[in-house]
């Protein structure tokens, strides 16, 4: 017979076209399998984006991540088991693939070491976490942004087959996608237009189906390639549009765009100090400031300093200007010991009498005009008082050390404040007459060193010490600054590998760095001479960046430095980077300290019952002190802080509400949703329907119960039409229908709340 009908035999061609063609279909329909394509156009795009930032050397690929997040969550939502049930599974399974794609960033030469390696650093790095210290590690930032990614994909599938709702799928890569454009470029990149193609594509299908779903369940006919006709149609759209923008005229538009995306992107881009401290070596081209003067102070790597203007200072002269200053070392970089915090008023000194007994200082005024926002109050030395109100942390037991001061009210743009600080002018002579009598609070804070330092850094110090023949601390001090100037100034070093001290890889490896570096390295090598240090940051005025003495401060002024603690001196800032001029005695700072006409009032004038300048004029600090800072009135969004957290969980509740009314009647036609709501209602109301009841039995049970048995037959009989009638013979209206519900939903509302009621004690 097969000889007889050669037509009609299947060639084994003819099978394998057949079963391909016809095997995605046991997964799901066409329909669905194109919307799948443009979720995986959407996130490849998202992925492609990432990958193009750099964030990390050498970052596993995303495209993987994401495809097997787009899978795996398509498959679970397509599953008849509850999503609490499945959800495990689906994660478990994502675990796999974030472990499995980010251990090929571990160290090993197979994949057992390199699973062994990864298990062991992020086990590190949790302790890390626990103990605030500083991690120099990018295995646990390769691992969340991984993580995030797939979690992204995974959400967007089931959102897109579970509970059909584009917009849900595409929040999550959104939002992902939003930070890392504004972390890097800050601009729409051609991802992020391939990212709002296939947004268009994806909100315009799912839309589509939920229409073919009731017109299916209508009898409607419909085109056999609607699908297909929209989607061209919302390319054509969506490419229109493009061109349109592309075409508009730049200017003050394009500026205005590019300042609501910069508003936009503003939350993204402001780095906190827990996230510098975990993940600080990642790579982000915004140009955000590399001091947060926060409690943290790590060591990074490939530093790019922008060129925003920050603030307008008026100084004497080129030098420091303090903000905070760090004592723990982590080997890592730096963090803030234990403090005491405490408010001062504005105007008055934030230090005690005990600041007069430093001989040789003097002090220097600061001017400042804020040209963006920054709270922490900027010093000409170590702080002594502002005319602003402000919270001072000092070591503890010590007022008159202060560590830092911020002011106690938020300052932003063209706000103004004069800040004053203690500035040593002892000479080199009297530093190195200051012995080594240091108090014991100085001692217990300032020497502190990490045991694992290797002892590389501690010979390498006695040598230097050795060979300059430096006896006093100071002269060992200037001794090892003179070492560190002669390593070459670069921002582009990187930062410490994982696991290894930052200043005996800047000694022995990197023989270069930046202000970080070297002054991480001179405190640390003074402390193993038994010498008390610690770092300070801030910014330093660059000669040239101002008028006469107006200076203009900019993220690239960032710097560090050194302060050296010295017995009836106090402390005295050294420069070990070779950029600046050198501390010490007449050093970096000593051109803050006013000069003539001004009269260089002393700490012990600053306690005296008569603070005037013997010329007979008023003393400048004085002046300076009693005048008025500028400080606008700025809108406070605490006010509202309360009503839109109130109004945002009221708001979170009704939508949840919403969500659990709703649950399961996706794709029902109004009269069977109106009929569902009302079994639902029934149900909380102890009159459920029974097993072997029919509808219309229990309608006529439930209108009983309640009183309203018309309407209750009226839905029941809309509902069996809805089920077995045609369109166009239905009895009982649409309008009907619906009025027949809220009489229902009424009496239900009231037999349920009034059975509480009763049920209370």
């Amino acid at each position: 017979m097969a000889g007889l009908n050669p037509s009609l035999e299947r060639t084994p061609v003819r099978t394998a076209g057949s079963v391909a063609i016809n095997l995605p279909r046991i997964v799901m329909s066409w329909e669905d399998w194109l919307t799948f394509a443009v979720a995986v156009i959407t996130f490849v795009a998202i992925a492609h984006s990432l990958e193009q930032a750099n964030w990390v050397e050498g970052m596993p690929p995303f495209i993987p991540t994401v495809l097997l997040g787009l899978a795996i969550g398509m498959f679970t939502a397509r599953t008849r088991l509850h999503a609490l049930a499945i959800h495990p599974v689906g994660l478990a399974l994502g675990a796999a693939v974030v472990v499995l794609v980010a251990q090929s960033y571990a160290d090993g030469p197979t994949l057992a070491d390199r699973l062994a390696d990864f298990r062991v650093r992020m086990v590190e790095w949790f302790h890390v976490v626990r103990a605030g210290d500083i991690s120099n590690d990018n295995l646990p930032f390769v691992t969340l942004v991984q993580a995030l990614a797939w979690l992204a994909a995974y959400a967007a599938a089931w959102c897109l087959f579970r509970w059909h709702n584009a917009w849900l799928a595409l929040l999550p890569g959104g939002f992902i996608l939003l930070t890392n454009i504004s972390f890097l470029d800050g601009q729409p990149s051609g991802d992020f237009v391939v990212f709002l193609f296939g947004a268009i594509i994806l909100l315009s299908r799912v839309h589509l189906q939920k229409h073919l779903a009731r017109w299916r369940s209508e009898g409607i006919d419909y085109p056999e390639f609607i699908s297909v006709s929209l989607i061209q149609l919302t390319v054509v759209v969506a490419a229109a549009l493009v061109v349109i923008a592309w075409q508009l005229p730049l200017g003050n538009q394009a500026r205005a765009v590019e300042s609501i995306f910069n508003t936009l992107a503003r939350p993204f881009t402001s780095q906190s100090d827990q996230f510098v401290r975990l993940f600080h070596n990642i790579d982000s081209r915004r140009g955000a400031n590399l001091h947060t003067f926060g409690n943290t102070l790590p060591i990074q790597g490939d530093v790019t300093l922008g060129s925003k203007r920050l603030f307008e200072v008026n100084a004497a002269e080129p030098g420091l200007l303090r903000a905070t200053s760090y004592e723990v070392y982590t080997g890592a970089g730096w963090k803030a010991g234990p403090r005491d915090s405490s408010r001062v008023d504005a105007r008055e000194l934030a230090v005690d009498a005990q600041s007069a007994a430093y001989q040789a200082r003097t002090v220097a005024i600061l001017r400042v005009r804020l040209l963006s926002s920054e709270s922490t109050i900027l010093t000409p030395g170590v702080p002594l008082a502002a005319n602003v109100d402000t919270r001072v942390d000092v070591a503890p037991g010590q007022a008159a050390d202060i560590e830092r001061m911020r002011s106690r009210r938020a300052l932003g743009a063209e706000d103004t404040y004069n800040s004053f600080g203690s500035i040593s002018r002892a000479t080199a002579e009297q530093l190195n007459a200051a012995g080594t009598a240091y108090p014991q609070w100085v001692t217990d804070r300032y020497l502190q060193l990490p045991d694992s330092l290797p002892q590389s850094v501690r010979d390498e110090t006695r040598r230097i010490i050795a060979e300059t023949g430096a006896a006093t601390p100071y002269q060992q001090a200037k001794a090892i600054e003179a070492y560190l100037r002669t390593f070459p100034y670069d921002l582009a070093v990187p930062a410490p590998p994982p696991g290894r001290d930052a200043v005996e890889f800047l000694l022995f490896e990197l023989k270069r760095g930046y202000f970080d570096y070297q002054a991480s390295a001179m405190c640390v090598m003074l402390r193993t001479a038994g010498i008390p240090c610690r770092v300070a940051v801030g910014y330093v005025l660059t000669p040239g960046s101002g008028e006469e003495t107006l200076y203009t401060v900019r993220k690239s002024d960032a710097y560090s430095w050194v302060e050296v603690f010295f017995p009836s001196y106090g402390w005295v800032e050294f420069n070990p980077t070779s950029d600046r001029p050198e501390g010490g005695a007449g050093g970096l700072s000593q051109p803050l300290v006013p000069s003539d006409p001004f009269v260089e009032p002393s700490l012990e004038d600053l306690f005296g019952p008569d603070f005037v300048d013997p010329t007979g004029g008023s003393n400048p600090v004085k002046d300076a002190l009693a005048e008025e800072p500028v400080l606008n009135d700025r809108f406070s969004w605490l006010l509202l802080a309360i009503p839109l957290g109130l109004l945002s969980l009221l708001a979170a509740g009704a939508l949840g509400l919403r969500v659990a009314w709703n649950w399961g009647l996706s794709g029902l036609d109004q009269r069977a949703r109106l009929w569902a709501h009302t079994q639902r209602l029934a149900g909380w109301a102890g009159l459920g329907a029974r097993e072997a009841e029919t509808p219309r039995e229990w309608s006529r049970r439930l209108g009983r119960a309640i009183q309203r048995e018309e309407p209750a037959e009226r839905l029941g009989q809309a509902y069996e039409e809805s089920r077995y009638a045609r369109p166009g013979q239905y009895r009982v209206g649409d309008g009907e229908a619906v009025a027949s519900y809220r009489s229902l939903r009424s009496a239900l509302l009231g037999r349920l709340f009034g059975r509480k009621n009763r049920q209370a004690p």
